[in-house]
């Protein structure tokens, strides 16, 4: 019976198995779906509520914040007043004019600012200088010295808030002048039932902590002190769903910036929960919806699986002609996404050994010309052709001089100071004066004719690429010339984004065979090959040389190379 069955399901189609599969496995989905819309629900409820509270409980910390920041300016407004600093610093001569800025001044401009906030209940100055007491408007500062708050608002320098002994208050120094050696503050205590009314306004099942900069604690409202906190471990929860005891609640955390206060917020979970029974119907009613939605999905599904097999199959066939660049990736997790993933990552890996190769040769081919040029000691060769020049001068040879500063001129091109980009014009200068030296070695036994297009000398290219051509036209092709003089021809222009460059030479010519032959040998010297090499490594294995040659007539080796990702500009 097994085989019988598993005999069916093997001789149908692929997406006949898909359609069957899913209708076999349909009530798991159903499930799921049932049990995740459940959970979301819930889930969505209690965001909800998390949100109003999180709205509620901002509200209250603005207006608060708001509160702060009005006292503390109220309270700079007094520690910034020359007349209140000269009356803590006892900055007068006689007592008469003291005692008259403290009744006719300081008295009236507290009384005024009480009268316009009535939730200033006391300002007093609390001073270190001989300024005599004045009702509770000046006062000692032996009289606070041992409390607590009175050291750390002499270490501060912004206004200080506490909340003590069920007293709110806010106290602010006096700024110190280079002269005066007292320090001075300002007190300001404020109503506390006014100022956290807000607090109070909020629902009572809220619990409400307010902690200073220090994790101290500042106000805590009823609802707080009935529930056993451990104050240090509520200031490293999150926001979110926390657990007090055996009490699931939710976390609101606000920051009081002007007071460097944090507000703490428990609301417990059970008070937003109570609507969960909803849920149920709302759940049945998705379940049936999807009963009916999932036949109908089931063959949407099954075909379009079979186009996505289809389509990757497209892809492997344009890799197999050759398209090794594509991006292949999907965004799917079942057997064909993952498949598609690994065909991917192979065919990323493929182009990366390939891309390694590649700069691997390139490197290579750096080498050898590197090694080229380390065979040469620069300072040494410019020394001695510059005293061979200064000799040849001296003695009036001027032939002598002419080929000792075109060689120094070859030397110092050919070795770019290490560089292997070199401008056009001066590969140029390079490739002329090898030339010239060569003609003055064969008592200019050929002529040569430039023919160069100015504009390439702003563009860039590798060094060392004309130089082998030159040598080689001269060696193999005018050297063995039979009958009239020597020619050769050298050019260079730009065409349709490329820069090109010919040397072309009046010899025998090469038969076929040889020109097939000749960028693949290998030469004793730094030959055509490498030139060759280097180029396609550089620019792409549709640039570098190629040769035309006519038996009887000469050869005409031409360079190609991009001009506009080399240009000298960029």
């Amino acid at each position: 019976m097994k085989r019988l069955i598993y005999g069916l399901f093997n001789r149908l189609r692929f997406n006949q198995k898909l359609f069957l599969s899913y209708l076999i496995v349909i009530i798991i989905p159903i499930m799921v779906l049932g049990i995740y819309a459940y959970n979301q629900s819930k889930d969505m409820l209690k965001l909800q509520a998390l949100q109003g509270i999180d709205k509620n409980v901002n509200t209250v910390t603005q207006s608060i914040d708001n509160s702060v920041e009005r006292y503390n300016h109220a309270i700079r407004s007094i520690v910034f007043t020359k007349m209140f600093q000269k009356i803590v610093a006892n900055d007068y001569i006689d007592l008469v004019n003291l005692s008259r800025d403290l009744k006719d001044f300081l008295d009236p401009y507290f009384i005024m600012m009480m009268n316009l906030d009535k939730d200033i209940e006391k300002i007093t100055f609390y001073t270190q200088s001989t300024v005599p007491e004045f009702g509770d408007s000046v006062v000692s500062y032996k009289r606070v010295n041992e409390k607590p708050w009175y050291n750390e608002a002499m270490k501060g320098i912004e206004p200080l808030w506490k909340y003590e002994d069920n007293e709110l208050f806010v106290i602010h120094k006096f700024p110190k002048t280079l002269k005066e050696a007292n320090t001075n503050m300002v007190y300001m205590r404020i109503n506390e039932n006014s100022f956290f009314k807000n607090i109070t306004d909020l629902d009572q099942e809220y619990a409400v902590i307010i902690s200073d900069g220090n994790n101290r604690i500042v106000y805590a409202n009823q609802s707080a002190k009935l529930i056993a906190f451990d104050f240090k471990e509520m200031t490293k929860m999150n926001e979110g769903t926390v657990r007090i005891g055996q009490t699931e609640m939710f976390l609101v955390k606000k920051k009081i910036v002007q007071a460097n206060w944090t507000v703490y917020c428990f609301v417990p979970a059970a008070l937003v929960s109570h609507n969960a029974g909803s849920i149920i119907n709302a759940t049945l009613i998705v379940i049936l919806a999807c009963i009916v939605s999932l036949l109908i999905i089931i063959s949407i599904f099954s075909k379009t699986f079979i186009k996505r097999i289809f389509s990757l199959n497209a892809i492997m066939k344009r890799v197999e002609w050759g398209e090794l660049d594509l991006q292949v990736q999907s965004e799917a997790r079942d057997e064909i996404g993952e498949l598609t993933n690994r065909f991917g990552k192979m065919l990323n890996r493929l182009n990366e050994q390939i891309d390694e190769t590649y700069r691997s040769k390139i490197i290579q081919k750096e080498a050898e010309l590197k090694a080229l040029q380390s065979q040469i000691n620069p300072h040494f060769l410019y020394n001695t052709l510059s005293f061979i020049n200064w000799k040849a001068l001296k003695n009036d040879a001027p032939e002598i001089s002419h080929i000792v500063t075109s060689m120094s001129k070859f030397y110092r091109t050919a070795l770019n100071q290490g560089n292997n980009i070199i401008t056009v014009r001066n590969e140029l200068e390079n490739i002329k004066s090898y030339i010239e030296i060569i003609q003055v070695m064969g008592d200019y036994s050929f002529d040569v004719v430039y023919k160069i297009d100015e504009e390439v000398n702003e563009y860039s290219t590798i060094n060392l690429i004309l130089q082998p051509l030159a040598e080689n036209a001269i060696k193999h092709g005018i050297k063995q010339k039979n009958n009239g003089k020597g020619l050769l021809y050298v050019s260079a222009w730009l065409d349709k984004g490329t820069i090109n460059f010919a040397i072309e030479d009046n010899g025998p010519g090469m038969e076929k065979e040889t020109i097939d032959t000749i960028l693949t040998m290998q030469s004793t010297g730094y030959g055509l090959r490498n030139v060759n090499e280097r180029l396609q490594l550089r620019f792409g294995t549709k640039y570098g040389i190629s040769i035309q040659s006519r038996l009887g007539y000469g050869t005409v080796m031409t360079i190609v190379i991009p001009q506009s990702l080399y240009s000298s500009t960029v």
